[in-house]
């Protein structure tokens, strides 16, 4: 006579192997449509936006500050260069300047990028994030939030 032991190890061992075999019928199909489209290849669009945001990948937000700080100190000090757009090139470089302080108070930290070039962690194939962060308005809310606590 098996001992309770030995059926309750047998019960999952069974169980174990029907679960091995198992495949939702939805798993099936998106795997079939996942197969399908990587059969295919990218799309001509997908393809196209791809090599359009490549160069960006390497622009930092730090590099878009120091570029406009360089376009507004260039047409002040040489304003015969640009003629007479040189007061549109120093409202542009003042609009880099605060974009890209906005962009980096917002949530932009140093590892992205203006396409937005940003390693995701993944384990076991689920993207997983140990740091919620509030993003946009909710870090100016919190932060007064906070300092009405002290």
């Amino acid at each position: 006579m098996p001992t309770q032991g030995d059926r309750v190890q047998r019960e999952i061992e069974e169980l174990l192997d029907k679960l091995d075999t198992f495949v939702p019928e939805e798993r099936f199909l998106a795997k079939v449509k996942n197969k399908r489209r990587q059969e295919a290849g990218p799309s001509l669009i997908s393809r196209a936006w791809t090599t359009l945001t490549r160069p960006l990948t390497k622009v930092k937000l730090g590099h878009v500050m120091l570029a406009g700080l360089a376009l507004v100190i260039v047409t002040m000090v040489v304003p015969s260069l640009f003629g007479e757009y040189r007061n549109w090139f120093s409202i542009l470089g003042a609009l880099m300047i605060v974009v890209a302080f906005v962009m980096s108070f917002l949530g932009w930290d140093s590892r992205r990028t203006i396409a937005g070039g940003r390693v995701e962690k993944r384990w076991r194939g689920q993207v997983i994030a140990y740091d919620e962060r509030p993003q946009g308005t909710n870090k100016i809310t919190n932060w007064f939030r906070n300092r009405g606590r002290k």
